[in-house]
């Protein structure tokens, strides 16, 4: 007998209704209660864009403080603040300030950094740096919408075997951009709106004559960041005509979704596949089809089994180059990964998204830059017992590319890197559709934000987090106010506790997000207690790496400072190490984390990130391996574990790999005790 045709059509529809539930749930794990709803206080997506899982708050609303605040004070006296004395591509004769030099991505990449660090910061002078190029770019729009320097062709890449000679070419745009994005978010300046607006129109009206590839191949490679702002901008204005926009930029833009999805990447440049991981997901917001939401986690997870190292970030010198240790990563590539991470947590609500931005963070970042934020490397390796000039086994050879300076391998990341700290920071909370907030990410900050019925609140987080695992918030308003407060919960904890005012509120488990929804009074006090337990994963030819909560550790190694020249008159460091470093571990196989003393410091230093100054210590037995020596200036190929070693049992410390500069932090095993 047959069924009605309205009874067919009813399960039809239950049977797509089940299969789409099915397909996003498998990548809208691990977030939030409470996510229905719509925020008054703060931009979400407009219909008919999906809904974004949580929102920015503008910059300035996180207020980092400790050593948080210290590090971004010194990127403010160091190359952040000056990189226009010490670098002439970003200095006054750039053509993105009125001058006839470098008009190609230097000042844009400068400029996304240096914003939100001046506003963050509330620094007078940075401020008026960063006015002065943002100022000329809106001077610079002409009547058709187009914005800019105009092209000099007569202008070369600084760098000999590169030369990009400067065109109207649309990349360098998407990376301004995104500074103006951060310009608004911080000042509400009234010109960029309209700005935008008619530059997109321009974009609409040109891409189908000039496509992204007509002048170079990156646009066509990072089309996403142009698809970005769109979404950005359609959240403001709601003009339709961006969102025939959005899908022609996507369709120029190299296929991420299906590169992710079957493994074939259309490019293994590893910056443009970290800036890449948030395009699927990004288009999903108004293709809602659940596919690129799983083509930017498969390509995540997919990047860190076949190219990941134990810091968190995936090999990239400059191409995708697999699992080993000594391969290098770039640091454009750690602080664009930490970008797309971010957008991804935001777009998804992902709890391991925000667990990998912590581990990028708080390992690969610091240690690729100096103390004094003065040099950076371009290249960093997760085992790097020595840093000097010479080939290295990386795809892209520079002679100094592991060394520290100021334009050592590529001068890309000398302009792209300050972006990292200040996004980092904007991150650490964000607004959840519940009219609440979200703590994301953990750090020392003090955070000013809407709630509820658009009521300004505070919190005070007070913490040595990542270093020690207690987190205080203290609520600050001067009547009693209603709303959710919610907070991540690593995937990586499995005992930690919740207590309002003293008393316990809850035990949740990780990879989470725990909601706290009350009516909360000025002085209220919640404390979040994670328990940084020693944990151990296994990497490059069975090698040992060693965590605590975010923390990769690594072997304590430390290094004469030597002067190797000079790039333009600004000297080129390496490092030499003073103790041996080719140890093994001795573990006890039945219980590895005792194998591990602890020791932490109880005052934290004002900044923890060097060799010195390092706030915890991990304790722990080894031998050194007479035949793992270097190789070619690196550390030779790393032993096989289970490892034999028949020298003499020494007691070895190990610190925070981002306080590192030397470093072992893939170990062999050693089998013989």
């Amino acid at each position: 007998m047959k069924m009605k045709k309205s009874v067919c059509k009813k399960i039809t529809w239950m049977v797509n209704i089940l299969l789409v539930l099915f397909l996003i749930g498998g990548c809208k794990k691990n977030t939030s209660s409470g996510q229905k709803g719509s925020n008054a206080n703060y931009d979400f997506n407009r219909a008919p864009l999906a809904q974004n899982h949580y929102a920015e708050l503008p910059i300035g609303a996180v207020e980092p403080q400790g050593w948080l605040h210290v590090q971004l004070e010194k990127m403010a006296h160091g190359l952040a603040g000056k990189l226009g004395q010490l670098y002439p591509d970003v200095g006054p004769n750039n053509a993105w300030i009125g001058g006839n030099g470098d008009s190609w991505e230097r000042g844009p990449y400068y400029l996304d950094g240096l914003v939100p660090l001046a506003y963050i910061l509330k620094d007078e002078d940075l401020i008026k740096q960063a006015d002065k190029w943002i100022n000329w770019s809106l001077n610079s729009q002409q009547s058709n919408g187009y914005f800019g320097p105009k092209p000099n062709p007569g202008v070369k890449d600084t760098v000999p075997h590169i030369q990009i000679a400067n065109k109207a070419d649309w990349w360098p745009r998407m990376v301004m951009l995104k500074a103006f994005e951060s310009y608004y978010s911080a000042t509400k300046d009234k010109r960029v709106i309209p700005f935008m607006t008619k530059y997109f129109k321009y974009e609409l009206k040109s891409l189908p004559q000039k496509p992204l590839d007509h002048w170079t191949w990156w646009a066509k490679a990072r089309g996403e960041t142009n698809q970005e702002a769109v979404y950005w901008l359609y959240n403001k204005t709601g003009d339709k005509f961006l969102l025939n926009l959005a899908p022609l930029i996507n369709k120029q833009t190299l296929d991420w979704t299906d590169g992710f999805l079957t493994g074939n990447l259309p490019s293994t440049h590893g910056v443009n596949v970290a800036m890449a991981l948030k395009a699927p997901a990004l288009n999903y917001l108004q293709t809602k089809d659940s596919t690129d939401l799983k083509a930017s986690y498969k390509g995540w997870n997919d990047l860190m089994k076949n190219d990941g190292v134990v810091q968190g970030v995936f090999t990239s010198d400059e191409l995708l180059h697999g699992k080993n240790p000594t391969n290098g990563t770039e640091l454009c590539t750690v602080v664009e990964t930490m970008f797309s991470l971010e957008n991804l947590v935001r777009i998804t609500g992902r709890v391991d998204y925000a667990d990998a931005i912590e581990r990028v963070a708080y390992n690969a970042l610091p240690a690729q830059i100096t103390a004094a934020y003065s040099g950076r490397q371009y290249f960093q390796e997760a085992n790097q017992p020595t840093i000097s000039e010479g080939d290295r086994n990386f795809t892209t050879a520079y002679k100094n590319a592991v060394c520290y300076g100021l334009l050592t391998g590529y001068p890309c990341c000398t302009v792209n890197m300050h972006q990292g700290w200040p996004k980092f920071v904007r991150n650490l909370w964000m607004a959840t559709p519940d009219n609440g907030l979200v703590a994301m990410l953990y750090a020392p900050n003090t955070v000013t934000a809407k709630v509820a019925d658009g009521q300004k609140v505070t919190f005070e987080e007070k913490t040595d987090y990542p270093f020690k695992g207690k987190i205080e918030f203290t609520f600050h308003h001067d009547t009693p106010v209603t709303f959710p407060l919610h907070l991540r919960i690593p995937g990586w904890e499995k005992n930690a506790e919740i207590t309002i005012n003293g008393k316990t509120y809850s035990n949740p488990k990780g990879d989470r997000v725990a909601m706290i929804k009350r009516t909360w009074k000025d002085g209220d006090t919640v404390v979040l207690d994670l328990p940084l337990k020693i944990r151990t994963d296994r990497w490059y030819q069975n090698s040992l790496g060693i965590e605590r909560g975010p923390l990769v550790f690594a072997l304590k190694i430390p290094g004469k400072w030597d002067k190797l020249g000079e790039v333009d008159s600004v000297p080129v460091w390496g490092i030499k190490p003073q103790k041996p470093w080719n140890y093994g571990l001795l573990i006890n196989h039945k219980d590895i984390p005792s194998s591990f003393k602890v020791k932490v410091a109880d005052k934290m230093p004002d900044y923890p990130w060097t060799i010195d100054t390092a706030p915890v210590e991990l304790q722990a037995e080894g031998k050194r391996i007479a035949k793992w020596k270097l190789y070619d200036n690196y550390a030779g190929p790393l032993p096989h574990s289970p490892a034999r070693s028949y020298q003499k049992k020494e007691n070895i410390t190990l610190i925070p790999y981002g306080s590192t500069s030397l470093r072992i932090a893939e170990f062999p095993v050693i089998l013989n005790r």
